[in-house]
């Protein structure tokens, strides 16, 4: 049986999902999708057009295959195609969108979308054994390193899961989140190739048309439209009440058509409840929007928000050696993914891209405050240490305050340095080490000062 939809789009679809729903009967085994469509350029430029494919089955999303060529899947219940959920295929209606990520001028694009079912169930192709990794991951209380941010060929990567993971070990991980495209579909087997070697964090960078997110702890697909009255302060909000972190994603990258949907466009996610923003995406030097979004942070810390930093290396593919990308120092309880997050939620945590940091407050009366933690007004004194590679450029530290420079020493000169300062409710200090260019290599999360948590949204 097949069924064929045809359409026509248009400047207007731009940003919005078109559906079409079709009637699958009792006793289907696998799903074929066909979808083309012309022309995939707009004639003028390098920018292509941006479609992609989702399936939503009666009770729950089938998945889909961001910014991919491929948008013909197959999905059955023991296989699915990249991107795809495997599953019975349950007799009902279903409906299978259009994403129209990007159209640009003139429009006039015509596709054709198919669907074909049969009885069989569809086996799943053999695949080449990934290496293994047999030494087991670190536990325990400790300093973790890893990423919060990456992708497979599950959407728009080049790697496979197992080429992923051979990544994440060759940097020497000992955590790594997959935040594939609106799709968790890859997770499962990361973490079944994984094993005891490396913590595997579960997650999904909500690709929406005006921001993305990136939304971990989680154990399966999320909802990633804002459509039919839904807000993108509601998906947040949600998320987080069932656990999941949720950390706006590179909020100042360059936006439509380059990359569209890339940068934070939500009025009412600025931050909203919002409480992790990734402010070092990809490579540090030559990328404008990693200063700004660091500016950003500072800006809305200011505000009496609460947030932690968080770094992401968007791995997509293979990096050039000389890429300066950020790793998220992590002093978690054990090396799990739940004492992963929760450190990083509390903010126990910092990013660099080489060297160590150490960054606290001490009371006059002992009392030690971390990274991420509130010190009550008063006398402070904030110890800030660091270990830099020979390898780094010439390095100097600079302490901050409410976005302004308090003090700076020069990392050649000394390793550990500390600042006397009477803080007052409401302030807030991290610890920068940057290079003579102003190149950012490591970034500390806040220390605030209240007399309570509830001086701090």
């Amino acid at each position: 049986m097949k069924q064929i939809f045809e359409g026509h789009l248009t400047l207007d679809h731009m940003a919005t999902h078109v559906a079409h729903h079709f009637t699958v009967p009792e006793g289907v085994g696998t799903l074929r999708f066909s979808f083309s469509y012309d022309p995939h350029h707009p004639g003028v430029g390098s920018i292509t057009h941006q479609l992609s494919i989702s399936v939503y089955g009666p009770h729950s999303a089938r998945g889909t295959r961001h910014n991919n060529k491929d948008q013909s899947p197959v999905i059955s219940s023991d296989w699915a195609s990249p991107g795809y959920l495997p599953g019975p295929i349950e007799p009902g209606e279903w409906v299978v969108e259009v994403d129209v990520h990007r159209i640009l001028p003139p429009g006039n694009v015509t596709y054709n979308l198919g669907v074909d079912w049969s009885a069989e169930d569809t086996v799943e192709p053999p695949a080449d054994p990934p290496d293994q990794h047999e030494t087991p991951k670190r536990r325990g209380p400790g300093w973790y390193t890893g990423d919060l941010h990456g992708h497979t060929f599950h959407s728009d990567g080049d790697f496979s899961p197992a080429e992923y993971l051979a990544v994440a070990h060759g940097r020497g991980y000992d955590f790594v989140a997959l935040t594939d495209h609106n799709t968790f579909s890859a997770v499962p087997e990361l973490s079944a190739l994984a094993g005891d070697g490396i913590t595997v964090i579960g997650g999904v960078e909500l690709t929406t048309f005006h921001g993305h997110a990136v939304a971990l702890g989680l154990d399966g697909w999320t909802e990633w439209r804002v459509k039919e009255g839904a807000t993108m302060s509601g998906i947040a909000t949600a998320l987080q009440t069932a656990g999941a972190m949720y950390i706006i994603a590179h909020p100042k990258s360059e936006g439509h058509p380059f990359c569209t949907g890339c940068r934070w466009a939500y009025s009412d996610m600025l931050p909203g409840p919002a409480r992790h923003v990734e402010v070092w995406n990809n490579a540090w030097i030559g990328r404008a929007n990693n200063e700004q979004a660091v500016g950003l942070f500072y800006q809305w810390l200011n505000t009496g928000l609460r947030l932690v930093a968080t770094g992401g290396t968007d791995t997509h593919r293979p990096m050039p050696e000389s890429y300066r990308i950020p790793r998220n120092r992590v002093y978690a309880h054990d090396n799990t993914s739940q004492e992963i997050l929760a450190a990083v939620k509390r903010g126990h945590s910092y990013v660099t891209s080489g060297p160590d940091l150490s960054f606290h407050a001490m009371s006059s009366d002992g009392k030690k405050t971390a990274m991420g933690d509130i010190a009550s007004p008063g006398s402070q004194s904030l110890w800030c240490e660091w270990n830099v590679a020979s390898e780094d450029a010439p390095l100097h530290a600079r302490l901050i305050s409410q976005s302004n420079v308090i003090q700076r020493w020069d990392c050649s000169a000394q390793s550990v340095a500390t600042f006397e300062i009477a803080a007052e409710s409401g302030q807030w200090f991290v610890l920068e080490l940057r290079d003579l260019d102003g190149e950012l290599y490591a970034l500390s999360n806040p220390i605030f000062v209240g007399k309570s948590p509830q001086d701090w949204r």
